[in-house]
């Protein structure tokens, strides 16, 4: 597996970027610029995103998976081409995932691990539902390409109060296109194995002394605060950051954050 990224700033500090589905190394422009002078950061295209999508709109796969171990192989190789040693890692919404499972895989190599309103903690159960069996992999596929199945599905989700209708109305925007139907299907199906066992990774960040550092959004009904407990209460010295903001622009609350404070990660 090949990633694109791009390098941005020249700190001493080497700090690796994932972003949120539907997004791309751009998530990360504006905190990389800000902090150019304190960090070195690679940010990542994650599979099935930015320059590493694949044109072939009328094959859509839900075995197209990204397991543990080819994740850990990609950044042996990554870490070895671009000489890195010790390094951060940050990661927002779906990008917690890869920054969870890039700190389990190298746990005595990581200095410090962000967590802006992460995925990858807690697991909803639609998520758990649509992707966890083959046949359930096929009915997702199905009602998400087909629109009025995908309205009725949504306005029963709300209508019964399963999800809050504000984190609809930011589904809906992020299945507006059949090109970002594929996107989120390819995503939630091929990231279902980066799962993990809290109590072990937690216990491989406090032996380690692994500086955690974990920021949501009070307005956030997408992956609100409660959602990130299940681990933050098994750190004792984690940092849980709540910040004015919704899902969507909490990544600049968190710079605005930083700068205000005077803190760096």
């Amino acid at each position: 597996m090949k990633l694109y990224f791009q390098k941005i700033g020249n700190g001493q500090k080497i700090l690796l970027a994932f972003h949120g589905i539907g997004q791309d190394f751009l998530c990360f422009q504006h905190f990389a610029e800000t902090f150019s002078n304190v960090y070195t950061i690679y940010a990542f295209d994650l599979p099935f995103h930015g320059k590493n999508i694949v044109d072939n709109a009328n094959q859509v796969s839900e075995n197209e998976v990204i397991t543990k171990s080819i994740w850990k192989d990609f950044l042996v190789t990554f870490l070895a081409e671009n000489q890195i040693e010790t390094f951060s890692v940050i990661g927002f919404s779906m990008g917690g995932r890869f920054a969870l499972a890039t700190v389990e895989a190298f746990p005595k190599r990581i200095e410090s691990m962000t967590l802006v309103s992460p995925d990858g903690i807690s697991e909803h159960p639609i998520y758990a539902f649509a992707t966890r069996f083959s046949l359930t992999r096929k009915i997702f596929k199905y009602v998400i390409f087909q629109e009025e199945k995908l309205l009725s599905f949504t306005k029963f989700f709300a209508k019964m109060r399963i999800v809050p209708e504000s984190s609809i109305r930011f589904a809906l925007r992020m299945l507006d296109t059949p090109t970002k139907k594929k996107q989120v299907f390819q995503s939630w199906t091929g990231f279902r194995y980066l799962k993990f066992n809290l109590k072990k990774l937690a216990e491989q960040i406090n032996n380690e002394k692994i500086s955690v550092t974990i920021f949501t959004g009070k307005y956030d009904t997408i992956l609100p605060s409660e959602k990130v407990l299940p681990l933050a209460t098994k750190l004792p010295n984690a940092q849980l950051i709540t910040l004015e903001a919704g899902h969507t622009k909490i990544l600049d609350k968190v710079v605005e954050y930083l700068k205000k404070n005077d803190k760096m990660l």
